[in-house]
């Protein structure tokens, strides 16, 4: 006789019950063929019931795991289109703990890292943000399977641009990568040329930065343009450039930066009557600016206006009493 343990049983632990005392049934009436059929009916029947209750289990947590996944999607799309880089960061490293290489999270999470890394003040925390933005990219370019994988590596390339010179050749491999597939952001040649600039290759700097200016000649454009053409010694090509980027712009500090750079090379040039209005201008922007003030004395110097040029070196004096060149002009 079976004894039966009248504690419930349901699910997985019901259907083992039953099949358990079913076969131990079935060898208790070894000489009834009857009864020995009907409990191996019996049997199959609950191996097959339990089988069905496995298999709807099993989906009920796919669903349930699958709802969340795109819950938690358009969550973060959500927070993404408000650039909550910060969230959308947490919430991708969070996929990413389970899913390693899922492509949604990859890419959210190598983005997101990456606008943030450019919002840091802290140098030590855009490093760490720009290093797990490149993880997190060529994680994603690994997997494959990405719509637009020419975006990806453009964002790459200047990743690796913002982590200083000695990244600069992988910089221009991806923004290259990046053309070569028919991508052209806005930046793109700018970032080549900024790249060149790092490589200390002016020439193949010049070219990008005059692609970029071709088709969006912003002041700031104009005068690093101006700078690299400076560097090549095209002094008329750069004068031109920084000229431009003077009458174009409305910050003062862009504008003041122009001038300067403007007036030194006049007067590296030997060209001083045009230094001497340039540099005429900046002092009457920022009087208090030592280094101006003395270039305009030595200004004055070459063209034989002594009055004028001791009258700037002694204005160089009151702001820093200790300025060497202006002391050495005034009293040697």
């Amino acid at each position: 006789m079976v004894t039966v343990n009248r504690t419930r049983l349901t699910g997985p632990s019901f259907f083992y019950f039953m099949a358990r005392h079913a076969f131990k049934y079935t060898s208790r009436n070894s000489h009834n063929r009857k009864p020995r059929v009907t409990a191996l009916f019996l049997t199959l029947a609950l191996l097959t019931a339990f089988a069905i209750y496995i298999a709807l289990e099993h989906g009920s947590n796919l669903f349930r795991e699958r709802t969340k996944v795109v819950q938690r999607t358009v969550s973060i799309s959500d927070l993404w289109e408000e650039g909550r880089y910060g969230e959308v960061s947490s919430i991708a490293e969070e996929i990413l703990l389970e899913h390693p290489m899922d492509r949604d999270a990859l890419l959210f999470a190598g983005y997101s890292k990456f606008y943030l890394a450019i919002s840091r003040l802290s140098a030590e925390e855009r490093n760490t943000d720009i290093d797990d933005a490149i993880k997190y990219m060529r994680l994603l370019l690994a997997r494959g399977g990405t719509p637009h994988p020419e975006r990806v590596t453009y964002l790459l390339g200047k990743a690796y641009l913002l982590k200083g010179t000695y990244w600069a050749d992988q910089a221009i491999y991806y923004l290259k990568a990046s053309l070569d597939s028919g991508y052209l952001a806005e930046d793109s040649y700018e970032f080549m040329g900024r790249a060149y600039s790092q490589l200390e290759e002016p020439e193949k700097a010049l070219i990008w930065f005059q692609k970029a200016a071709d088709s969006h000649p912003t002041d700031r454009l104009l005068l690093t343009l101006g700078e690299e053409a400076f560097k090549l010694g095209h002094y008329d090509e750069a004068a031109d450039y920084y000229r431009q980027s003077i009458k174009s712009t409305r910050d003062e500090s862009l504008k003041k930066r122009g001038l300067s750079q403007l007036g030194q090379l006049y007067y590296d040039v030997g060209n001083y009557s045009m230094a001497r209005g340039v540099l005429e201008s900046l002092v009457s922007m920022e009087p208090d600016n030592q280094n101006y003030q003395f270039l305009l004395g030595e200004t004055y110097h070459e063209l034989g206006y002594e009055k004028e040029a001791r009258s700037a070196w002694h204005a160089v004096t009151r702001i820093n009493p200790r300025h060497v060149g202006a002391l050495h002009r005034l009293y040697d």
